[in-house]
């Protein structure tokens, strides 16, 4: 199913273990999500509060914004992959909606009702990119990606995720509040990725979302640990209307990589890295 199912720019090939990492990931990171998901349901139910404040979905959620470039050539067996993930994340945040409905936090279920409005919105857009759009230019084997994912960005992703975790890892670990912090961390390090690509970006469009992007990130992880210091529940609020923003900005971006027109043209490209 993997073999030579990418065309990569510069014509690198690259293993079928990198190959099949990037379809399974993101399936596991779901998997994490869900698992996390009801046991914040379980936990609400007891009066000793947990330690565990869902670092798991946290470490791996990076990999389910991955899903765009997973190398599935079949657009039958992508539609059945991007349908999958798209129950999955739906299931586990039915489980934080079940919870704060249970806490009657109002706010919280607000919030959980966007993220399920906003994977829908994606999911539909990845499909109509990766699936119907295919068809329509009788496009098989070609996946059209303009921001690729290489074997060196998850070597990459993983040794920031070990620098930042670090910091976070006392946050997860104190039973006197709840950390907002989920998608954040993940955030972080798409903008870090996001940004190399930023010489080939032509649009206004696309720069102007990765700004925002960067900004709204920045107000959210700021808001989290203004949080973990003064305990007001307002920080938290932010944080948590910031990361779904900041989730729909982040999305955008990825929908908006399917489009040339948001990229200089490969001669322009060619010339500008020669130079």
């Amino acid at each position: 199913m993997v073999n030579n199912d990418i065309e990569r720019s510069n014509g690198e090939n690259q293993d079928k273990f990198f190959l099949w990492a990037m379809v399974i990931l993101p399936i596991l990171s779901m998997c994490a999500y869900v698992a996390d998901a009801f046991y914040f349901y379980h936990v609400a139910h007891e009066t000793t509060p947990s330690l565990y404040e869902g670092l798991l979905s946290t470490i791996l959620i990076l990999f389910a914004y991955l899903q765009y470039c997973a190398p599935i050539k079949s657009r039958a067996l992508r539609l059945a992959y991007h349908i999958l993930l798209y129950i999955l994340i739906e299931v586990g945040h039915i489980g934080y909606l079940l919870s704060y409905t249970y806490k009657k936090n109002l706010f919280s279920v607000m919030i959980f009702i966007g993220w399920m409005l906003c994977d829908t919105v994606f999911t539909a857009a990845l499909i109509y990119c990766r699936v119907y759009r295919g068809c329509e230019r009788k496009c098989e084997s070609k996946l059209d990606v303009h921001i690729e994912v290489e074997n060196k960005h998850i070597f990459h992703f993983i040794s920031r995720l070990d620098v930042i975790l670090a910091l976070f890892i006392p946050v997860f670990l104190n039973e006197d509040f709840s950390t907002t912090t989920r998608d954040n961390i993940a955030f972080f390090l798409l903008f870090d990725f996001f940004s190399e690509k930023y010489e080939r970006f032509s649009s206004i469009w696309i720069k102007a979302c990765l700004y925002l992007f960067a900004a709204v990130t920045t107000v959210s992880i700021a808001s989290e640990w203004l949080y973990v210091r003064f305990h007001d529940d307002c920080f938290h609020e932010i944080t948590d209307v910031a990361e779904l923003v900041g989730a729909c900005l982040c999305n955008s971006l990825i929908i908006m990589q399917f489009f040339s027109y948001h990229f200089k043209p490969r001669h322009l490209q060619v010339a500008v890295a020669g130079t």
